[in-house]
């Protein structure tokens, strides 16, 4: 008897805990209000506001591209169509010495920032074109104080595989930045922002030159 008053007890608390089971919500069932909340409606604002985000990107971009991009309307016409050519395509440049300069040749072809002397002899941007007269780069060369020093170069540029162009000479003041072709009919001050570059490049182009010849000697 006991038995069945056992399983009589057992059945009741399964059926109560079934009962309260269904009664009970679930603990999801708690938080429906966080999952009831409406979504994000795509409405013509919300497009017009991506749209707008899009167009601001594409821009942005175009106006970094445009302020990079090579300026070469002043610069045609002061180096003439061959000479812009000869910069963008040279596959050789020599750069040698003029004036008061002291330095055996060297080859600029493959040199680290060769890339960048030709953008600084080709962008429109890098000279101030208010000092453009006629006269010979090489009249406005200066002595330098120090004979490790250089003052004026010569940058010979030829194409010798392709032949897309004769030989171009061009001549750089360092000192005070005229560049011009070696034909001496003009000259132009590169701006105070590019001249040390130059002077800087040159030198240490000419430095590093000397310092190979020093160590086969």
């Amino acid at each position: 008897m006991n038995d069945n008053l056992s399983d009589t007890d057992t059945n009741s608390q399964l059926k109560a805990t079934s009962e309260t089971d269904r009664s009970t919500p679930l603990v999801a069932d708690l938080h429906l209000d966080k999952y009831s909340d409406p979504r994000v409606k795509i409405t013509r604002k919300f497009v017009l506001a991506v749209i707008g985000v899009v167009l601001l990107g594409i821009g942005g971009s175009a106006l970094s591209i445009y302020a990079r991009k090579t300026k070469l309307e002043q610069t045609t016409r002061f180096w003439g169509p061959e000479t812009i050519t000869a910069l963008q395509l040279a596959e050789k440049i020599q750069l040698r010495p003029i004036g008061s300069s002291n330095f055996e040749p060297v080859d600029l072809s493959g040199t680290p920032s060769l890339g960048h002397l030709r953008h600084a002899l080709l962008d429109e941007r890098g000279f101030d074109w208010n000092t453009e007269t006629s006269g010979s780069v090489s009249k406005m060369c200066q002595k330098p104080a120090d004979k490790a020093e250089i003052s004026c170069v010569r940058l010979r540029l030829t194409d010798p595989t392709a032949n897309r162009i004769g030989t171009i000479d061009l001549d750089l003041d360092l000192a005070g930045g005229w560049v011009g072709p070696s034909d001496g009919s003009k000259r132009v001050q590169a701006t105070e922002w590019v001249r040390p570059k130059l002077e800087k490049y040159f030198q240490m182009i000419v430095n590093v030159q000397r310092l190979r010849s020093d160590q086969r000697d």
